[in-house]
This record gives C-alpha cells, structure tokens and sequence, in this order.
C-alpha cells in the first residue's frame, strides 16, 4: 500500500489533527470521483481531511484525485480490491479526525455538513453520531429526484434531532443515511463496518452502535447528496441478489434484537419480517408466472394471502385461477405506467412549475 499524507494547515498553528475525515473508496468511479471531491472542497467549515482508497490499483481512479493532491488535507492511498467495507476501513486506518465520515466515490455532501453535524458533536459528547437525511439524484446530469432519502424511505414527518434513535426505529424504518458524523473512538470500539453481512454493512453498523447504548442522532437537515442507481448494492434488481439482501438484512436485525432483548425491537421485527415474508411470495409469484409455472404461482400468492389478507394478494389470486392470459397482459401495462409515474413527479419536471426565485432550493 502507498500513500500520500500531508499536514492539515487548517487546524492551526501546531495542530495536525482535523475535526473530520471523510473516508472515501473508489472502485470504477474516476468520472464520479471528482464531484465528490469537489462537494468536500466546498464545505464551509474547513477543518477535515479526506482519505481517498484506490480501492483496485485504478490508473483511471489516479488520474482523476492527482490534481486535488495540492490541497495537503486531501490524502490518496491504493490497494488490491478489498470490497467496498474493505475500502472504507483501509481509509479508517489512515484517518485522524475526531470525526469519521463514510462517503462514497458517487455520493457528495452539502457545504453546510460539517458545519452542521459538528455543531450538536462538538457541543455534547454524549452524541456518538449525527446522520441526516440527504437530497437523490441521477445519472446522467445530477437529475434531482422529488423524494429525499428519508421520504423515500416512507418517513412522514421531520426528525427530531434531539431525541436518541431508538432500535425499534431502526429495525422497522429507513437504515440511518450511509454519510453520516461518527466519533473515532466509537468507530473504532465497534471495528468500524466490519460484519458478517456485509451486503448492508451500514445497517448492521447502525444497529450494534445502539445496542452498545450510544446516543445516535437523526437530523432533518439533507446534508448529502444520494445517487440512486439501479442494480447497486442497495437497489438490486434480480431475485438472487434481492433475496440474499433481505437474507443478511434480517439476520443483522435478528442479531440485534437477540442481544438487545428489547421487546419493543422484537415486536418490530415481527412486523418487518412478515411484510417482507409477503412481498417475497408476491415476487416469487410473478417470477414463476413469467416462467409459466401457474402452480408454483398460485401457491407463492395463496402464501402471500395468508400473510397480508390484501386487495393485491386477492385480485392477483382470483387472475391466476380464473384468467392468467389476461394478468399476463396487464403486468407489463401496469410496469409501464408506474415508470411514466416515476418520470412525472421526478424533480426536474417539478421545477417547470416552481416559481424561478425557488428553483435552486
């Protein structure tokens, strides 16, 4: 491993250490890499450093830091491909700030995120992390999308930022966002995203930083800037790789739970794991309908039925019994209208209609 490490001058005469580092591994990202370094360029409060990994011997990923590596608080380090939690923890390593802040090589923050998140840290160091919720996008263009990633999530309401995120919260609501203000010493008491499920690292991180009783805190503000991409880790997109998803999901949650013996978290679990038990059955359903096995079909849908007595479960039901050549025919219609909805209520549509003076907000 090879790295480049410089003093921080913006700590002060004498000092060294910044208030943050955002730890930052790039694998197949060089047309990316750059916004997100421009993002932590822009942050208001300047006391941070940012430990970029190679996370592969790039020479693409090399060419694209090399002119940022002028500014000393801007760090590049090179591995084998280690994975993604592999990446982020070879930054780890090298990093110094009070502060630890995962960002990945697509994603970007606002220029308030220090500024804001160090605020409720530096002011009481009962606070282990501070998470916030974050604008979404696309590529190609940065297309702002109209949900944030809380409200996408389904969270209805504003955050409350001074109330400790309870296991329950977590277990049935939205994984606290990824880029988030976490104390070094708690990093490194937890072993950082180390897990054995390391398809939802994040959560796992989450839920056993709670469990450890520290206080995390959710604040409303959208600090970070979120790219949505179809097929990602979090947003796969074929039954295999959706599936062994929801598998480690739910043994991060159990593992939690088990050691919590919270039954408020319990009982949260249950809920999760039979909305997910009916969706699966729903989905197992339609895949076995597009390889025209109807029995196999029937069966997964008469599952999700007992599960969730639901309209949907019902009229898809009574299709497979009494007109499977007709629910054939509506299912790719049906597709089709939810990706024309999709596209209506994106952001940059929305913004025809905004007055000019509100279209930057």
């Amino acid at each position: 491993m090879t790295s480049r490490t410089q003093e921080d001058p913006s700590a002060g005469p004498g000092a060294s250490r910044p208030a943050f580092s955002f730890l930052t591994t790039a694998y197949r990202t060089a047309d990316t890499l750059p916004r997100t370094i421009e993002s932590v360029l822009a942050q208001t409060r300047t006391d941070w450093e940012l430990v970029v990994v190679d996370n592969g011997w790039d020479d693409e990923i090399a060419a694209a830091i090399e002119p940022y590596l002028v500014d000393p608080r801007i760090r590049f380090t090179r591995q084998e491909n280690a994975g993604a939690s592999g990446g982020t923890m070879a930054a780890a390593a090298l990093a110094t700030g009070r502060y630890l802040v995962p960002l990945n090589s697509d994603d970007a923050v606002v220029p308030e995120f220090c500024a804001r998140t160090g605020e409720l840290l530096d002011a009481d160091p009962d606070v282990a992390a501070v998470t916030t919720d974050a604008f979404q996008f696309v590529d190609p263009g940065e297309r702002r999308l109209a949900h944030s990633y809380l409200t996408d999530a389904g969270v209805r309401g504003t955050p409350d930022g001074h109330a400790p995120l309870r296991l329950a919260d977590v277990i049935d609501g939205p994984s606290p966002y990824y880029t988030a203000a976490i104390r070094h010493e708690v990093w490194d008491e937890l072993d950082g995203m180390t897990s054995e499920t390391p398809l939802v690292d994040d959560l796992d991180f989450w839920l056993r930083m709670i469990v450890k009783g520290h206080d995390v805190r959710v604040i409303p503000d959208r600090l970070g800037r979120f790219r949505v991409q179809a097929g990602s880790v979090s947003r796969p997109n074929d039954n295999e790789r959706i599936e062994r998803f929801e598998a480690q999901r739910e043994r991060a949650m159990r593992n939690a739970v088990e050691r919590s013996g919270d039954p408020d978290a319990q009982e949260a679990l249950d809920r999760v794991v039979r909305r997910v038990r009916y969706e699966q059955h729903i989905r197992r359903a339609r895949f076995a309908f597009r390889e025209g096995d109807l029995e196999a079909a029937r069966s997964h849908v008469r599952a999700a039925y007992a599960l969730r007595h639901s309209a949907r479960s019902a009229a898809v039901l009574a299709g497979l019994r009494f007109a499977p050549g007709v629910l054939g025919a509506v299912h790719p219609v049906k597709q089709n209208l939810q990706k024309g909805w999709r596209a209506l209520w994106s952001a940059d549509w929305l913004d025809r209609f905004r007055p000019a003076s509100r279209r930057s907000e």
